[in-house]
């Protein structure tokens, strides 16, 4: 009895110990089936395409034909998006030439066109106000700058004038002090006229001898004058 459990025990030791070829090589494929498996299972990747300022319907398009999935969203007011033809791509998420998996989802903000043409008009408006405000403000400072201009011209001519005038008072001045020294002068070199003194006195019995002696007419308190002559007593004899 002994001896026959003794067989048995070298007899499993012997099965454990030892496995069968076809065991091995199962056993030896497993790794390579893994490997294979997990090759497998490795997502393809693709290039995501820059489709910034295009229509959504274009980005759609292309995103959609390399295998992405899309997702837009108006980045404004939050619209629901209709016609992805109406509507532009502002930004997306995954960056142009960045690799992702195929099937993946692109995320994109977009803005409708219509408020982009607002935008627009309304940005040419601010720079048509700006353009206008710039103008006018170089038309004024032209002016400024031409009234400046005119008052200085006036003001030197007022200037030259007031000198010129200056000038001729100073000349006229000059020529009347001129004019009286030169006439003091003549008068200091010419002698004094000589009068005759009248006669201390003297008597003409008729006005025929008064203007004989070349005296008439005889004024009042002239020598040889008396009131015998002076027929009209008007204070004038022998006139």
């Amino acid at each position: 009895m002994k001896k026959t459990i003794t067989l048995l025990v070298l007899a499993g030791l012997m099965l454990t110990g030892c496995g069968s070829p076809q065991t091995d090589k199962q056993a030896a494929a497993q790794p390579t089936e893994t490997a294979t498996a997990t090759a497998t299972a490795t997502p393809e990747t693709v290039t995501v395409p820059g489709v910034v300022s295009l229509t959504l319907a274009e980005a759609t398009d292309q995103l959609e034909a390399l295998g992405f999935e899309v997702d837009a969203v108006d980045i404004v007011d939050g619209k629901t998006i209709v016609l992805k033809k109406n509507w532009q791509v502002m930004s997306q998420d995954a960056a142009e030439g960045a690799q992702e998996a195929k099937g993946a989802t692109v995320h994109l903000s977009v803005k409708s066109l219509e408020k982009l043409a607002a935008e627009k008009a309304a940005a040419d408006k601010a720079a048509a106000d700006k353009a206008a405000a710039v103008k006018a403000a170089a038309v004024k400072a032209a002016a400024a700058k031409k009234a400046a201009a005119d008052k200085a011209a006036a003001d030197k001519a007022a200037a030259a004038k007031a000198a010129a005038d200056k000038a001729a008072a100073d000349k006229a001045a000059a020529d009347q002090a001129a004019a009286e020294k030169l006439a003091e002068q003549q008068a200091a070199v010419q002698p004094a006229p000589v009068v005759p003194a009248a006669p201390a006195a003297a008597y003409y019995a008729n006005c025929a001898a008064a203007r004989a002696a070349g005296a008439a007419p005889l004024y009042a308190g002239q020598a040889g004058y008396r009131a015998g002559l002076d027929r009209d007593h008007d204070g004038v004899a022998c006139e």
